[in-house]
């Protein structure tokens, strides 16, 4: 459960720093330069790019949701801590709200990814299959994974998983 809650948080900071662009000099110039060049990566199409962007700006709205949860729960358990007997049922009642908002986190992603998926052909499922067994470094033209460094750059329109370098 902890290292869900981590990763749960991990994944709110990574959603924060998207929708705020931080380190580009402009607000929303990471999320712009990411979107667009997954864009490329995945050789999209408009109705394509639509899905893949409803579904990210309801996964962001459903994490920062979340995060709104866990920042009320602190307030919760610094009561619980400070009081002459501790509040059990309170510190409950906070736990609950925010595995609720997980399982709608959860919901969420999953859902997201499954229109995803059905948005895209094949090749693409395959390349973003990739990003996300390997991560962004498959969009810079290499990779390291298995303690072995390889290089593969963008594979042509259309083109087939023996056209990259693997």
């Amino acid at each position: 459960m902890f290292g869900f809650l981590v990763g749960t948080l991990s994944l709110i900071g990574f959603m924060k720093v998207w929708r705020h662009g931080r380190g580009f000099g402009h607000r929303g110039g990471a999320r712009r330069w990411m979107t667009r060049r997954l864009f490329q990566h995945l050789d999209t199409t408009p109705g394509q790019e639509k899905v893949i962007l409803q579904v990210t700006e309801n996964a962001e709205r459903v994490a920062l949701q979340a995060r709104e949860q866990f920042v009320r729960a602190r307030s919760t358990y610094a009561k619980a801590m400070r009081a002459e007997a501790f509040d059990s049922a309170a510190v409950n009642e906070a736990f609950e709200t925010q595995q609720a908002s997980i399982e709608e986190m959860k919901k969420a992603v999953r859902e997201g990814m499954q229109q995803v998926h059905e948005a895209l052909n094949p090749d693409q499922r395959n390349r973003l299959a990739d990003l996300v067994e390997f991560g962004p470094s498959r969009m810079h033209g290499g990779c390291s994974h298995g303690g072995h460094h390889h290089h593969h750059g963008f594979r042509p329109a259309g083109g087939s998983p023996s056209s990259v370098n693997l």
